[in-house]
């Protein structure tokens, strides 16, 4: 237990801390323009629950904690001494230290003997993407205590093509964040945007200057990422076509980024015999922009460059000095890692990398001639000779050859010596499969003598790498741990106190995170637990992918994401945007449509939500007795272009269509075309036949409409699959072009076994509802489509209503986008099987139709809705069919097996849920990727729409799921209604 006296230390520094750490560090306590709060990783020991107040001892103050972190050895990120003291942190933020209690919290960490320190930051992490795929490629990074990562190193995961975007699922910044927002992460990202990228997507690769149009689009993609929450613009200055730029193409990128406050990071032009130049380059780089600086990996590669790294770091502290703000990270091996391709001259890939190595394979002069320029020359980064021309100081880390893959982890020279090969033959054949190598080219001096400036971070150069054999560098698995083991506690370079200060809060000021690196009340608590004497790194070259060990827990603000060595399912890590980031325009808060002070509850729990699940838009509409009271946007439409949700913004309603479809049929069955009780393939069975060696289920002949229209048909799609999202199997079963449609899913599922008998039980089918589909078309003669719009949309005044397309080039007029960050196969014939955004061609919305396939605004949904609130006066159906839609089938479906009525179940289109007093609710859910709707009609009179343009946030796997309850309870505390007509009269503030 901490003592007495330690308390009274602790709270004495504490209470001292912001009177001088302003003095010391005062670009850390600038405000941010927006704090992200994520949740952390630890290990709990949940505690009793229904407790009265949570007492803290020794400061007479009551307070509950989330999480306390107790008994530890705590090295706070300020570079002060270690103190032993508790932490209590509540809603992801520290709230106090000081001394706890183990019931002052639902959930505690025991860090005796361990020290608790801010998380790191891995200032070169890459990209977020792989955890945007799999979480768990982020066990590199958390074993080794990093909870943030700054991703994006002259390439960056947007902007992208048009094209590309076909299979990223985003284009430009905005949308990128978005999927990585509603995906959650185990780990926070900051994101800069890559000169390369931005390069590429204007100029190709080519080997010029970009002209004064080329460098304003260059500009304004730059301009884009910045608003989006990009921190700044990033270069890779050594490799094609970046290597093409000049000073004052990059520092014009470096000023659009300036101008949002944010920054110039850089892989320097040159880490070797133009090292002091190459930072030269830097400083006036920043200066044309106006902006910070930070260089990436900073080394002095080549034992005759070694002499420089001094003159190197003099050179940062007479800039900073004089009052230019640079920072610079490394990574704590002598090796270095770089596509292979980089030991040749870059001007050979001035037509691009892919001509250039096709030439490679083919002419022998060419070799010779390449091999003579890297043996002789120099004024390049010429990366052989910084190894000591010796193929034995470059390792091969990964290769695309199979005939080397076996031997990775090995020098070119053994490599070559293993297949009987002369070295440089062995090296062209990598450099043409692509490979990634790993010269010796720096020195350990050098390392401690960088480490030691406190301006100095660092990074893995590497980011997420857990899960596949991606990573070939031990620094992905292990560069911090190496820290602290080798430099630390093996050669006492430097105090465990400041290695955590630079890896900490050194790098958050590097990135801009002013609201967390340090462990002080008030800030985001981003914490890890360690022990100090186990913290050790297991990955070599030959086993590059070995976990780090003594990392016991992570925390990302009171959830977590690595407990006792383990990664949990936990994804509490966000996008932490940058200072072009206006939060006044943030999704949460745009609205649209009529505002009433009656509804101001409801606007605050949309509002809120967006915010905390961090979801693109949502559409609502409300009727009360029948009249449009309130219809409003929230969020963004289309997340990439700004464009706000507007009242009448179309969205795919997803099995919302159903209600549409029984509506139809209940029509046919008022005009005597039609019983609930004929018989589905009396009516359809000469457009549906079968080979002759294929004998139907007899049992297909007894289903009736009805039972269609309750889900009583036999299809189980628990017990079996889901027809509707069979496209490519039933296609091919068929010898026709994929996707299937509708009729080839029938004539396929009529040669199937049913799951149950039919009118035996409930079973959702969205199966049945096609064949309801294809009723309407063989009764009426018309398209479903166009029945429904003329017999039931018609009649209602709703005239935007229609069915959606799949992909993306067939979106509608006022139609959403749609966001999942998921991919899926694709379903078209064109892309067949190749991976594309789950929204956008991962199954076929057209053959769904019937059943899932409308776009409605939510005012178009209540305006449906409505029309059953008066049945005697409906203009869509007969009194006694509107009876019929809400009544409770017989058998299993509306009854227990005692005979008991059911509370809940499914009517003719409608799940149907009587309470306690006898009030019936009807309602109907929709889910799709990327959408999820709710039509509610409520028991008072009242219909609601909710819409959303995602399914999913990294907090549920349903948004309409997790809002419901809250957005009911502000509707039920609504007590007096407008008496307006929205769809009548513009009614006055």
């Amino acid at each position: 237990m901490v003592t007495s006296c330690s308390v009274i230390l602790v709270v004495t520094v504490h209470e001292f801390i912001p009177n001088w750490l302003p003095l010391m560090f005062p670009s850390r306590f600038h405000v941010s323009s927006l704090i992200l709060f994520a949740l952390a990783g630890i290990q709990v020991a949940v505690v009793e629950m229904g407790r009265p107040a949570w007492a803290i001892e020794g400061d007479g103050r009551s307070t509950q904690f989330d999480l306390v972190i107790l008994h530890g050895r705590i090295v706070d990120g300020t570079g002060a001494p270690w103190y032993v003291a508790d932490i209590g942190i509540k809603q992801g933020i520290i709230t106090r230290i000081g001394r706890l209690t183990s019931d002052s919290a639902s959930q505690v960490i025991d860090a005796t003997d361990l020290v608790v320190a801010p998380g790191f930051v891995d200032m070169m992490g890459q990209t977020a993407t792989p955890m945007l795929r799999d979480p768990s490629t982020a066990i590199n990074l958390l074993t080794q205590g990093i909870t943030t990562i700054n991703a994006g190193e002259g390439s960056s995961a947007a902007p992208v093509s048009a094209l590309e975007a076909g299979s990223t699922g985003w284009q430009n910044m905005a949308e990128y964040f978005q999927m990585l927002d509603l995906s959650g992460l185990p780990v926070n990202v900051v994101q800069t945007v890559g000169h390369t990228q931005v390069r590429k997507l204007v100029m190709g690769e080519d080997d010029r200057r970009p002209s004064n149009d080329e460098l304003l689009t260059m500009q304004q993609l730059v301009r884009e990422a910045m608003e989006a929450g990009a921190i700044g613009v990033s270069t890779a200055l050594i490799y094609p076509p970046a290597v093409y730029a000049t000073t004052e193409e990059v520092g014009a990128l470096a000023k659009t980024a300036g101008e949002f406050g944010g920054r110039y990071y850089t892989h320097m032009r040159n880490e070797g015999d133009q090292l002091l130049e190459a930072i030269n380059e830097t400083l006036e780089i920043g200066k044309l922009g106006d902006c910070p600086v930070h260089i990436f990996h900073l080394k002095a590669a080549g034992k005759k460059n070694w002499s420089k790294m001094p003159l190197a770091l003099a050179q940062i502290r007479s800039a900073r000095d004089h009052g230019q703000q640079v920072t610079a990270d490394i990574y704590p091996y002598v090796n270095n890692g770089l596509g292979i391709e980089a030991l040749i001259h870059p001007r050979h890939f001035g037509q691009g990398k892919a001509n250039f190595l096709s030439l490679l394979n083919t002419d022998l002069s060419l070799r010779q001639e390449i091999r003579k320029e890297i043996e002789t020359t120099d004024g390049w980064e010429n990366w052989y000779r910084h190894a000591g021309s010796d193929w034995n100081r470059i390792i091969i880390g990964q290769t695309n050859a199979p005939e080397y893959r076996t031997l990775v982890g090995q020098s070119v020279a053994a490599i070559a010596k293993s297949k009987g090969e002369d070295a440089w033959d062995t090296f062209f054949n990598l450099c043409i499969a692509g490979s990634f190598a790993l010269p010796e080219t720096m020195s350990e001096a050098n390392k401690i003598l960088a480490m030691q400036n406190n301006f100095v971070s660092f990074c893995t150069d590497v980011g997420p790498a857990g899960g596949s054999l991606s990573a070939s560098h031990p620094r992905a698995f292990g560069s911090f741990p190496r820290l602290i083991s080798k430099y630390v506690r093996g050669l006492g370079a430097m105090s465990l106190e400041q290695a955590v200060s630079q890896a900490s809060a050194t790098a958050c000021n590097s990135v801009i995170l002013y609201d967390r690196g340090r462990i002080v009340e008030g800030l985001a608590a981003d914490l890890i637990v360690f022990d100090y004497d186990a913290l050790l790194d297991t990955a070599d070259f030959q086993n590059p992918h070995a976990v780090s060990q003594g990392m016991r827990h992570v925390v990302v603000n009171g959830e977590a994401v690595l407990t006792d060595g383990k990664q949990t399912s936990h994804l509490p890590g966000r996008v932490l945007r940058g200072p072009g980031f206006d939060s006044e325009h943030a999704a949460w808060e745009i609205v649209n449509g009529q505002a009433h002070a009656a509804f101001a509850a409801v606007d605050r729990v949309l509002q809120e939500f967006i915010q905390e699940h961090r979801v693109p838009g949502i559409s609502i509409a409300i009727s009360d007795q029948s009249r449009l009271v309130y219809a409003r946007g929230f969020g963004f439409a289309d997340v990439g272009k700004k464009t706000p949700v507007a009242p009448d913004s179309l969205f795919r309603i997803a099995s919302i269509s159903k209600p549409v479809t029984a509506v139809a049929i209940l029509q046919l069955v008022d005009q005597k075309k039609l019983t609930l009780d004929d018989k589905v393939f009396t009516i359809l069975e000469d457009d549906f036949q079968l080979p002759n060696d294929v004998q139907p289920d007899p049992r297909l002949a007894e289903i009736t409409i009805r039972q269609l229209l309750q889900h009583r048909g036999g299809w189980d799609r628990d017990a079996s699959f889901d027809a509707m999202f069979k496209s490519t199997e039933f296609a091919k079963s068929l010898g026709v072009p994929p996707p299937a449609q509708p009729l080839d899913i029938i004539r396929v599922m009529r040669g199937k076994p049913l799951d149950f008998s039919p009118g035996e039980k409930y079973a959702y089918s969205n199966f049945g509802y096609c064949l309801l589909g294809r009723v309407i078309e063989k009764l009426t003669g018309q398209s479903y489509e166009a029945y429904v719009v003329q017999e039931v949309l018609k009649p209602l005044g709703i005239t935007e209503m229609q069915l959606g397309a799949t992909r993306l080039d067939g979106r509608k007029a006022k139609e959403v986008r749609y966001y999942d960050p998921r991919l899926g196969a694709s379903v078209f014939a064109d892309t067949l099987g190749t991976l594309v955004p789950q929204p956008y061609g991962a199954w076929n919305l057209e053959a769904m139709d019937s059943h899932g396939g409308w776009l409605a605004s939510a005012s178009d949904l209540v305006r449906f809705a409505s029309a059953f609130d008066f049945p005697e006066t409906s203009s869509l159906l007969s009194a006694q069919s509107i009876r019929e839609m809400f009544d409770r089938p017989d058998g299993q479906a509306g009854y227990d097996a005692n005979g008991t009525p059911k509370m809940t179940y499914y009517g003719l289109g409608w799940s149907v849920a009587i309470d306690a007093k006898g009030q019936v609710t009807a309602s109907h859910s929709g889910s799709l990727p990327g959408t999820n709707t709710f039509l509610s009609r409520r028991p008072d009179g009242r219909n609601v729409a909710l819409l959303f343009n995602t399914r999913v946030s990294a907090k549920t796997s349903r948004v309409v799921n997790s809002i419901w309850p809250q957005l009911t309870e502000a509707l039920d505390q609504i007590e007096q209604w407008p008496q307006w007509d929205l769809l009548e009269e513009k009614p006055a503030q």
